[in-house]
């Protein structure tokens, strides 16, 4: 018997708006985050950024719209809103 292959759709590509308006949304539940967990939560939610996480993020801090500071404990960036 062959195996029952699920089909997974990739993930949406959110427009500029939608996934800065996703990232300040998740900052405001969460108080800061990593950058891979808001990878790992856009991936839940069947989304990505328009960029590289990363990126984009940086992209949003230079905008003022978040803050982003590289934390040794946690390994990567940490963000948070300003």
């Amino acid at each position: 018997m062959a195996p029952i292959m699920v089909e997974s759709k990739p993930p949406l590509v959110m427009s500029e708006h939608e996934a800065e308006q996703f990232v300040l949304r998740l900052l405001k539940e969460s108080v800061s985050l990593t950058t891979m967990d808001i990878e790992r939560l856009a991936r839940k939610d069947q989304k990505r950024c328009p960029d590289q996480t990363v990126i984009f993020l940086t992209k949003m801090r230079k905008k003022g719209l978040i803050r982003g500071e590289a934390s040794i404990e946690k390994r990567g960036w940490l963000w948070s809103l300003p």
